[in-house]
């Protein structure tokens, strides 16, 4: 999905443990993101390539992020239903794919 939103926040560079499906352990690095249209508020994580970019200390590979500021946004939402003491439950998850600083 792509829209025009308005950064509202973004955190410091977090990262976690995940576990693939081999068996094997990696540490996933990405920053928690807060934006809005005016009507719908996302609250996502950056890629792990976005991540880079946003951190790069290349000037042709950084992205600039300015809170308050208006982006071009690409992002995926993905949904999985899951039952938990009896109870269904949805787990929706938001990745930020690109960001594009409307000038």
């Amino acid at each position: 999905m792509e829209k025009t939103m308005v950064l509202l926040a973004v955190s410091e560079k977090k990262q976690r443990e995940i576990k693939r499906q081999d068996g094997s352990v990696k540490m996933l690095l990405y920053r928690e993101v807060t934006m809005t249209d005016g009507v719908d508020t996302i609250h996502g994580e950056t890629s792990e390539s976005l991540t880079a970019q946003i951190d790069s200390d290349n000037p042709t590979v950084k992205i600039p992020i300015q809170e308050g500021h208006l982006y071009n946004v690409r992002f995926n939402i993905r949904t999985a239903t899951y039952e938990k003491d009896g109870k269904k439950n949805t787990f929706v998850s938001i990745t930020i794919h690109q960001l594009y600083l409307m000038v």
